[in-house]
């Protein structure tokens, strides 16, 4: 009984979905004059060739023309917009289904200071807000650090990896402490362009990662550095995805006159999933103890090596498939 509720734990996190398929779209609208906008995207590349969509303003709203540098996943669009008292809309149309992403919204209007909106999963038209609030950058970039962390698969599955090697809670919070400093400096470098990694390689080793802890997890041996160590693997590999989180940042891209503030909102929101993703664990785990009287040992060899041979699994999948996008 245990070794099901312990598999289909697993599965829940990462039963066949890819990593970061849910990076958002991102969108920016500008204010050129009185009554012209320039509206920009940057789409995802997890969004089929055949899929991807038509995207708008609207609300009184003409096209003027559609700028050279759109193609593919990125486009600008200028627009005159004569009556300022009608509300404003950016309108998804996808041809054929809606993959259900969030987008962020970078709206810069004339004489006021940026706003940043939210717009969750499946949301297709977007009303633009006629006041702007100040705090508006910090809690969309957080809501996105949340978002990304608990839709990265490959992550949760690593740290569920570490835990399961730590288990004592004095030993997971060092485990989980390495993995935050190390993987907030390499997020915080690439980010800021001071290195920068080549994504596909990058994810294929982010799946290596995972598959290194599950191998551990299965082999049992105890007297291995990682079982005795668990702070010194969460912390190596936590450089490693760090360079996954900043990838999604370099997707989407960062606001240039507020780069650090947004840098900082966003990983305080991968933190925050983080420990939330933390906190649901224990809690399952505990009231999977109650609910066997304390009959099985979730720290015991079995548990432990079929967690490995789970998380094995996936890892090892999510790798192929990555490699097979080295261009």
């Amino acid at each position: 009984m245990i070794r099901t509720l312990i598999a289909l734990l697993l599965i829940c996190h990462v039963g066949g979905a890819s990593s970061h398929d849910g990076r958002p779209v991102y969108l920016e609208v500008n204010q050129l004059s009185e009554t012209e906008y320039e509206l920009a995207w940057r789409l995802p590349p997890t969004i089929e060739p055949m899929n991807l969509p038509g995207i708008h303003l609207e609300g009184t709203c003409d096209e003027n023309k559609k700028l050279s540098s759109t193609t593919g996943l990125l486009g600008k669009r200028l627009y005159q917009c004569v009556d300022q008292d009608v509300p404003q809309q950016i309108k998804l149309s996808f041809p054929r289904t809606n993959p259900s992403l969030s987008s962020i919204v970078r709206i810069q209007r004339s004489g006021f200071p940026t706003r940043f909106l939210h717009a969750g999963p499946g949301e297709t038209l977007i009303n633009m807000p006629p006041s702007i609030k100040n705090n508006s950058l910090f809690s969309e970039y957080a809501k996105l650090g949340v978002e990304h962390i608990i839709g990265g698969y490959d992550h949760l599955l690593f740290l569920l990896c570490v835990i399961w090697l730590a288990f004592t809670f004095k030993r997971i919070l060092l485990a989980v402490t390495g993995f935050t400093v190390a993987h907030s400096i390499t997020l915080g470098l690439a980010a800021l362009g001071v290195i920068s990694p080549a994504i596909e390689p990058t994810e294929a080793l982010i799946a290596l990662s995972i598959i290194f802890v599950a191998a551990e997890l299965a082999r049992q041996n105890r007297a291995s550095l990682s079982w005795r160590y668990p702070v010194a693997v969460s912390s190596v590999f936590g450089l490693l995805h760090g360079l996954g989180f900043a990838s999604v940042l370099q997707e989407i891209g960062l606001p240039s006159n507020d780069t650090l503030m947004a840098l900082f909102a966003f990983n305080v929101g991968v933190e925050a999933g983080q420990l939330l993703f933390i906190a649901g664990l224990i809690l399952l785990l505990r009231g999977v103890q109650k609910a066997s009287a304390d009959k099985y040992d979730l720290s015991g060899p079995s548990s432990q090596r079929l967690s490995g041979y789970v998380a094995g699994i996936f890892a090892t999948f999510w790798f192929f498939e990555r490699l097979a996008t080295f261009g």
